[in-house]
């Protein structure tokens, strides 16, 4: 685990760990193996350019790697190549997204239209009709998915809800940014 670190500058003081910290060189990468590892993440991401940070989130009671992590480049101009190429990590393809910094959703909110959310933190004993009821009282869900791990079957610990109606996740955005102890 040390290469990882040294290779990946940062980590753990004062850079960034997990969630959009407002830094225009972040990606989420979901769907990781739960195999991989600190160093095979860099190398892998490493391609592309000089990492300022790096991180795989892990289950905080086990310790387990949760399936998904975080990257930030020196340069946010690399985010774009990153983003259009398919990645595969030890043998499964994995999804990249920007990340929005946090405080900025309300106001790019106007720009930036989507009937879809992410949704992390879950419990692992969440159902998928646990899920969408609580989604429910928002607005009309179309679609949700709770990711789970194709090999043990388990929660991966986030998920996806889809309303018919972008004005629901504009409203909900404006409430995040509001509260972070919900």
């Amino acid at each position: 685990m040390g290469k990882a670190e040294a290779r990946s500058r940062g980590r753990g003081g004062g850079g960034g760990g997990g969630g959009a910290s407002g830094n225009p060189g972040k990606i989420f990468v979901g769907g990781l193996p739960r195999d991989t590892t600190d160093a095979t993440f860099v190398r892998h991401f490493g391609q592309y350019g000089e990492i300022v940070d790096s991180v795989i989130m892990k289950d905080r009671h086990t310790s387990q790697p949760r399936g998904f992590g975080f990257i930030t480049y020196s340069d946010p101009a690399v985010v774009d190549k990153v983003i259009e190429d398919n990645h595969v990590i030890n043998g499964k393809q994995v999804e990249i997204k920007r990340t929005i910094p946090k405080g900025s959703v309300q106001s790019s909110s106007k720009d930036f239209k989507t009937k879809k959310i992410f949704v992390g933190g879950l419990p692992s004993t969440l159902t998928e009709d646990e899920f969408k009821s609580f989604f429910a009282r928002y607005g009309t869900v179309v679609d949700h998915q709770i990711m789970f791990d194709h090999e043990t079957k388990r929660s991966r610990g986030f998920g996806f809800i889809v309303f018919a109606s972008e004005q629901v996740v504009d409203d909900l955005s404006a409430y995040d940014s509001g509260s972070r102890d919900h």
